[in-house]
């Protein structure tokens, strides 16, 4: 049986004695009731509650699989305002230190001891001043006399030592020399042994050379120091020693030159050659009653390239 109430259609039956209310189509059990007399299938009109927002009764709709949304993140909104950059922190400089000029300390004064005084500072290293009032040649060096005005004393000077000194062809009769050493004894002579050619300095040149002289007059100038011009005649050579024999025009004369003088000539290989012109400086000695000039330094023999 069917029946409309405020607009639903109902559907009514009795069915074994219950009446059933529902939805056409809908199979919704109502609980029976617990007790009560067998009902007459009858029709009567049932007021059913209308329930808010209830929708009519309809067939069981097909299950229609809902898809679980997928979430998506709604993106962040972007900043409209710019980002102020911090402003970058600029370290102060470093203040620049001023170096501090160092002072640069004054030459000490180096006493000079006087010559008298050299017996009383055997094996003490001593800073002495003088005049070179000789020279002399050994195998191993040479000699330089000093003169002070006070004493006398040798500055001995080894071959390793003079070839290192600046002022080697400075240092000669007649210079003013200051030289630090070792002071020492050698057969009752005072000397002075510096240990490097810087050791020692020549604070003044001889002002001129002895007097030029012709060979023939070398007799009167025995044992004297003399200067000869001429050029070189023959030679000769020994195990020690070069034999040049000098001419002049005037006459002829043996100049005997050590080895250890020889090689530290300058330009000493045009010595060699016959004709070359040369300059000397020596005593006029004797040996064996030959006459003949011994140069003492390297320097005291000149010779033209």
């Amino acid at each position: 049986m069917f029946t409309f109430q405020r607009g639903l259609l109902v559907c009514c039956a009795v069915v074994g004695g219950i009446l059933s209310l529902g939805g056409c189509g809908t199979n919704q059990p109502v609980p029976s009731p617990t007790a009560g007399p067998t009902m007459v299938a009858a029709v009567t009109e049932i007021a059913v509650p209308t329930a808010t927002n209830t929708l009519p009764a309809t067939s069981s709709p097909t299950a229609i699989p809902t898809h679980t949304p997928t979430y998506t993140p709604s993106p962040s909104p972007s900043a409209t305002a710019t980002a102020t950059p911090l402003p970058t922190i600029t370290s102060s400089p470093t203040p620049t230190t001023v170096p501090t000029q160092t002072p640069v300390p004054l030459p000490t004064a180096v006493p000079i001891l006087p010559l008298s005084a050299i017996p009383s500072n055997l094996d003490v290293e001593v800073t002495v001043s003088g005049q070179v009032v000789a020279t002399a040649s050994f195998a191993q060096g040479f000699k330089f006399t000093l003169d002070d005005g006070t004493g006398q004393v040798t500055l001995l000077m080894w071959g390793n030592a003079y070839d290192d000194c600046w002022d080697a062809s400075r240092l000669n009769i007649g210079s003013t020399v200051r030289a630090t050493g070792t002071v020492g004894q050698f057969e009752g002579v005072w000397q002075v042994v510096p240990d490097f050619g810087g050791d020692v300095k020549v604070i003044t040149s001889p002002t001129s050379l002895p007097a030029e002289r012709s060979i023939a007059e070398l007799g009167s100038y025995m044992n004297q120091r003399v200067t000869l011009v001429g050029q070189v005649g023959r030679v000769e050579s020994t195990g020690s020693a070069v034999r040049l024999f000098l001419t002049d025009g005037t006459d002829e004369i043996l100049i005997f030159i050590w080895n250890n003088i020889f090689t530290r000539i300058p330009n000493n290989q045009s010595l060699l050659t016959p004709g070359t012109p040369i300059r000397v400086v020596g005593y006029v000695t004797e040996f064996r009653s030959n006459r003949q000039i011994v140069p003492a330094l390297p320097f005291d023999v000149e010779a033209s390239p």
